[in-house]
């Protein structure tokens, strides 16, 4: 990847991230009783954890690249 592209990338990743944190769920009808268990949300941290492992293993598979050997072939 080249600079370019790998900005791209990145300016993509990170708007994907902080849409998570920009999003607020509408309320619900206030007649009803509360769901006394709500479901845990994702959060910004599990988002930001999920990243670093794609970058991880993008970054992983680049120097793959770049020594010459293919990122789906096993050794004979």
């Amino acid at each position: 990847m080249n600079s370019n592209k790998l900005s791209k990338a990145l300016i993509f990743a990170v708007t994907f991230l902080l849409i998570s944190v920009w999003a607020v769920a509408q309320p619900g009808n206030p007649g009803q009783d509360p769901d006394p268990s709500p479901g845990v949300p994702l959060d910004l941290g599990l988002s930001a954890f999920i990243a670093a492992g794609v970058g991880y293993a993008a970054k992983k598979r680049m120097d793959k690249k770049k020594a010459g050997k293919t990122p789906n072939t096993l050794p004979k």
